[in-house]
């Protein structure tokens, strides 16, 4: 009978070390905030072009550019155990373009930018940690135009915003204790449509970061 109490209660204290172990991993990471920064490209949103038109002579038009640089950077604050609060900012190349006819010339440069926030659902204590993230924001744009005639030229500016819907997944793989390498994909959905027609974009982003606190060993 000694034996068998002694043995339920060896039993008790190691089902309790390995519970009290998980909840110390668990809550080590609470309140830790991860900086993040990365390289990228976006697919399906449109680089600006420009369009030259002379009556009588003819039409010019800049190239279609669909596959755009994207850096960024990002930052999240774990709340609770799989649930982490986050921002994301990312600056698109959608660059600089002209056309010419004749002695008529248009350039037009678009610089752009979206930034989002949302709530990502990951892991808190191994070294590879897939991911699925969610959320809203925006997508903003500045437009500048000059047309040129036989060295006269004229200026327009202008800038547009449409809300955005993110919706994606990655994984983080922490190299050391507290910073590693991300990959993640995330899909663009916009309330208007894009001069192409379309509401969809993609984006991936191949990055690093760094933890304040980290139950990794």
């Amino acid at each position: 009978m000694f034996h068998s109490r002694f043995k339920w209660l060896s039993l008790s204290v190691i089902f309790s070390a390995a519970a009290f172990a998980q909840g110390q991993a668990t809550v080590a990471e609470t309140g830790a905030v991860t900086f993040g920064a990365s390289g990228g490209w976006t697919f399906g949103l449109p680089a600006v072009r420009a369009l030259a038109s002379v009556p009588g002579v003819g039409t010019a038009i800049s190239p279609d550019k669909r596959t755009l640089v994207a850096p960024g950077f990002n930052v999240g604050v774990r709340a609770w155990r799989f649930l982490v609060p986050f921002m994301d900012f990312a600056v698109i190349d959608t660059g600089k373009a002209y056309a010419q006819v004749g002695s008529f010339r248009s350039d037009a440069q678009a610089s752009t930018y979206s930034l989002h926030g949302g709530l990502r659902l990951i892991g808190s204590r191994s070294r590879i940690r897939p991911f699925a993230e969610f959320g809203g924001g925006v997508l903003h744009q500045n437009l500048k135009g000059t047309f040129s005639v036989s060295g006269d030229s004229t200026s327009a500016t202008g800038h547009s915003s449409l809300g955005s819907i993110l919706c994606g997944g990655g994984l983080q793989f922490f190299a050391g204790r507290k910073w590693g390498s991300e990959i993640a994909f995330d899909g663009y959905h916009l309330t208007g449509k894009m001069t192409t027609g379309g509401q969809n974009y993609s984006r991936i982003r191949l990055g690093i970061f760094y933890q304040t606190k980290s139950a990794v060993e």
